[in-house]
């Protein structure tokens, strides 16, 4: 984009562009609280809760085979014209990644974001570095907006904006140094978030005054339990940081606004971050060529768990009646409720003058595929996600040995191997972008393989960090140790390697003693020595 030098016409170019990109953050708010809802609790943000929350425990499951924190490891990928000097840093800068990534918890940051990105439709990481050290923060959908939603792919947008609360106290203490820092602070507007205090099903009485002819049904047992959302007393401001491409220094411009309408930094990505490249990371499990935001996977089984809630009602109310029947009162005078009591009591009596009198249960019958159905709709859930029943865990008829459910295991995960896939490349982008900020920021030294030392800005910049040998999801695992083992046995590999690849616990430890235990042994003779005669 151009972006004007005029300082007037510049503040309403940023201020127009602020405004397009957020055009659908409204309604897709409310979208997100009602699948947030869903998957929280099983039903909708006016609906009481649903005795079995079979959204929560699918997605629970799902990610599981998605990404695994625990065994995800990262190899660099070099360049075809890098210099074979190169090559002998790539150990050293691997263990540096890895390093970060764990004390940082980046592996549980993205654990987090996967799952919501699951719930909703996408979910973004973004980095701070920090002090030589980087910090990774999820960021919800609700907050970004971006100006062409018709475009995937967050490195194609020319315009992105995230939206977030700071107090005031804390901005007074960010605008250290600022020449305007006190025109600033008299301009910035703060406001409590305040929750809504009346209950719904009591604010759609209350609104629907207006129109006299009141629609649907209020659940008024609305604090019955906790929804989870934040309550925050102190003042807070809004805040809004945009990156937009500026042509002529084909870097991202960062703009900081405070509400209402304040401009208060202007300046280019490379101070802040690294120059062309955003700070975000998208998580789209499930994308779309022309949504930028991508499908939830969530509302893909809305009307399954209201299928399944529907149900569950109805088998309480039969076994309620089961076990508390209607009566039927023939013949009988005068006030029934209290001869229904004396029925219902221990130790009741009734008793009636009239020669026909009787009462008589009307207990319902139990049909024996009570529960059938929704063993109908838990296939659902797993079709409609690709999980297998093998996959979960359970028998398969049919299956005659080990390598019989292996191979099947194999066969019925490539839709989940698929999906894994497409949240590998978000990981890949997050661990590249950690690469390179290592080496704009940690002047930590380094050794390389022959013992040599550099810094990672010695390091070469034509690299893709890639996740080694899709370790990221446990589907894989399989295939990988068996892949090891058999190199092992070709002696493709050594032993050293094979530790690598198996990545066991405690394998720094199964190393060293490895080494000691090689040099321990004596050199191969060139061949067996004789046997001595005997006298």
């Amino acid at each position: 984009m151009k972006i004007p030098s005029n300082l007037k016409e510049r503040e309403d170019f940023y201020l127009d562009l602020a405004n397009k990109c957020e055009v659908s953050k409204q309604e897709r708010m409310g979208d997100y609280s009602s699948l947030r809802s869903y998957f929280l609790f099983g039903a909708g943000p006016e609906e009481s809760p649903a005795v079995f929350n079979k959204i929560y425990s699918h997605i629970d499951q799902l990610s599981s085979f998605l990404y695994s924190a625990e065994t995800t490891r990262f190899n660099f990928s070099l360049g075809s014209a890098v210099d074979e000097v190169q090559h002998r840093y790539v150990p050293a800068m691997t263990q540096l990644i890895h390093d970060e990534w764990n004390n940082s918890n980046a592996d549980q940051v993205f654990s987090t974001a996967l799952v919501w990105a699951l719930v909703y439709n996408s979910t973004f990481i973004k980095l701070i570095p920090y002090k030589h050290s980087i910090t990774p923060y999820m960021v919800d959908p609700g907050s970004i907006g971006v100006l062409r939603e018709d475009v995937p792919y967050t490195d194609r947008q020319q315009c992105i904006t995230m939206n977030y609360n700071i107090t005031k106290a804390d901005l007074y203490a960010r605008l250290k140094g600022h020449p305007r820092r006190d025109d600033i602070m008299g301009r910035v507007q703060a406001a409590q978030f305040v929750g809504q205090q009346i209950p719904e099903g009591v604010d759609r009485i209350i609104m629907s005054q207006t129109n006299p002819t009141l629609y649907g049904t209020v659940n008024l047992d609305l604090y019955g339990y906790n929804r989870m959302k934040a309550r925050i007393a102190e003042d807070t401001i809004e805040m809004t940081e945009m990156y937009v491409w500026n042509d002529e220094t084909e870097d991202y411009q960062v703009v900081t606004k405070a509400s209402p309408d304040v401009l208060i930094f202007d300046r280019p990505n490379e101070e802040m971050f690294l120059k062309g490249e955003l700070p975000f990371i998208q998580i789209c499990p499930n994308p779309q060529y022309d949504y930028y935001w991508g499908q939830s996977e969530v509302s893909k089984l809305i009307y399954l768990q209201q299928m399944r809630n529907r149900r569950m009602t109805e088998v309480l109310d039969l076994l309620s009646k089961q076990v508390n029947p209607p009566t039927a009162l023939t013949g009988f005078t005068g006030i029934l409720d209290e001869k229904n009591f004396a029925l219902n009591r221990a130790g009741g009596v009734l008793s009636s003058d009239m020669p026909n009198a009787k009462a008589e249960r009307l207990a319902p019958q139990i049909p024996q595929d009570l529960y059938a159905q929704f063993k109908e709709i838990d296939a659902m859930f797993e079709e409609a996600s690709g999980i297998s029943s093998i996959l979960s865990g359970r028998g398969e008829q049919g299956v005659r040995s080990a390598g019989h459910a292996s191979q099947l295991a194999r066969t019925g995960s490539s839709r989940a191997k698929k999906r894994a896939m497409v949240v590998e490349d978000s990981l890949e982008k997050m661990a590249t972008l950690y690469a390179k900020l290592l080496q704009a920021y940690d002047p930590t030294v380094l050794k390389d393989i022959e013992g040599q030392k550099f810094l990672p800005a010695q390091f070469t910049k034509d690299y893709v960090v890639k996740v080694d040998a899709h370790s990221n999801s446990p589907i894989f695992m399989e295939d990988l140790r068996s892949l090891a083992f058999n190199l092992f046995k070709a002696q493709a590999i050594d032993k050293e390697s094979l530790l690598d690849l198996l990545d066991p616990p405690m394998k720094q430890l199964l190393k060293d003693r490895l080494k000691k235990t090689e040099a321990k042994q004596p050199a191969p003779s060139g061949g067996a020595p004789k046997p001595k005669k005997a006298e």
